[in-house]
């Protein structure tokens, strides 16, 4: 009766030993350290039905117990920055899914799940990275209404109208052309919005009819387009991507535009020579832009900028600068403007008192209210391609008054001349923003 107390004892203590000599390598979440529980039946995946004499075999008891044989411990994996989460088991990679996603809801964190970066944070998750990088959804809603014209320099001639609104808002996430927006590669916030924009261009004099040749032709556009702006504070990086699709032509309505303005002011003579203007083609326009801060202090901050535009009404590149100082906010610790709300808990002022200048240069490919459309050829007047400047220069200076949610911008620009034989040209530009 002792020898068989003795044998269940050492068969009791020989399955604890085993037991413990697991190097225990399985993956964990950052996120949550703590994994739901095996059941016993997890551990212990197969009964042991085997007959008392069969285990009495395998470990060879007799008066003097002898040593089990030692359980070869298996290599430690060296740990990897990455785990391919593909080879996890199904509730293991769900619970990685699980934790990361009750992390988000824990911290009111909204993820825009069309950035490859966030959906990277949540289906394939670095395990071994602390603070892996994902891109929120910015809450801002705003409308902007922005305004071109020379009439304020007493000219009428090349750029002479553009018309231009804005609407941003969480809710455009969804629009499909959303993700044909550059992705950004970093953690940030995105913002989405939509754009209508008509511009109109003139020659020199409009109180001359015909065709002025060596000046500028009659043109304008119309279109409809969807951007997206990444914003990343930490790294001082603004990030813009822009869609557009409409038309040149007198399907634009700009001459109606210029016409109707010129009647309703006593002092303007109406524009003569709108019907040898740029005929009607396609406008299809992708562009892109860069920026990052160099420089900032508690009054002043400088920026650089890079950006590119190809299609069919213009392809170009580009770079310039911007210099801000007065009572401000951190350029990019927001889109310009915000609510009270949004302003309070970061500590940003809620007025803001700016004063700003600007200048940019680009390289210019092909322009379309200069040469005509990219398909129909058939415009009675354009510049040949030897006639365009390939370099232009652009300069900018303004204020730019901001309260709470509502921000107003007066600017005037000064642009060199984009074809030979042509002059610099000077406007005002005005705009009005608002959050929503």
């Amino acid at each position: 009766m002792v020898v068989m107390k003795k044998k269940i004892a050492f068969f009791f203590f020989l399955l604890i030993f085993i037991r413990c000599s697991d190097d225990g390598t399985r993956p964990l979440s950052l996120i949550t350290a703590i994994e739901p529980v095996k059941s016993a039946h997890d551990s212990h995946p197969a009964k042991n039905t085997q007959a008392p004499s069969a285990v009495k075999a395998q470990f060879q008891v007799s008066g003097t117990h002898k040593a089990a044989p030692r359980t070869k411990r298996r290599k430690r994996q060296p740990k990897h920055d990455h785990v391919d989460t593909g080879n996890l088991p199904s509730r293991e990679r769900d619970s990685l899914f699980i934790s990361r996603l009750n992390y988000l809801r824990a911290n009111h964190i909204e993820i825009d799940l069309n950035e490859p970066v966030s959906k990277n944070f949540l289906f394939n998750p670095d395990v071994n990275q602390v603070t892996p990088p994902f891109i929120t959804l910015g809450s801002e809603s705003y409308l902007a209404l922005d305004f071109d014209n020379d009439i304020l320099d007493y000219t009428d001639r090349f750029y002479t109208n553009g018309i231009k609104i804005d609407l941003v808002t969480p809710g455009l996430q969804g629009n499909p052309l959303c993700r044909l927006m550059v992705p950004y590669r970093r953690g940030g916030r995105n913002y989405y919005g939509i754009t209508l924009v008509q511009n109109m261009y003139t020659p020199s004099t409009t109180k001359i009819g015909g065709i002025l040749y060596g000046d500028r032709p009659y043109s304008a556009y119309l279109f409809f387009g969807t951007f997206k702006i990444s914003l990343a504070p930490v790294r001082h990086v603004k990030q813009t991507s822009e869609l557009d699709f409409g038309i040149i032509g007198p399907n634009s309505y700009g001459e109606w535009v210029q016409r109707s303005f010129h009647k309703s002011v006593p002092t303007n003579s109406e524009p003569l020579g709108w019907e040898y203007q740029v005929r009607n083609d396609l406008v299809l326009n992708y562009s892109l832009k860069m920026e990052k801060g160099i420089w900032n202090s508690k009054n002043a901050d400088a920026i650089l900028s890079a950006s590119a535009e190809a299609g069919t009404l213009y392809t170009n590149l580009g770079g310039g600068f911007l210099f801000r100082t007065g009572w401000l906010n951190p350029y990019f610790s927001n889109i310009g403007v915000a609510r009270v709300e949004a302003l309070r808990k970061p500590g940003l002022r809620k007025f803001q008192f700016i004063f700003f200048v600007s200048g940019s240069g680009k390289l210019v490919g092909y322009d379309a209210t200069l040469e005509g459309g990219v398909f129909n050829r058939s415009s009675p007047y354009t510049l040949p391609f030897s006639e365009i400047s390939r370099f232009v220069l652009q300069g900018s200076g303004g204020i730019s008054i901001t309260y709470s949610g509502f921000r107003i911008d007066m600017e005037q620009f000064l642009l060199s001349p984009e074809f030979h034989n042509g002059w610099w040209h000077k406007w005002v530009h005005l705009s009005l923003t608002f959050c929503l």
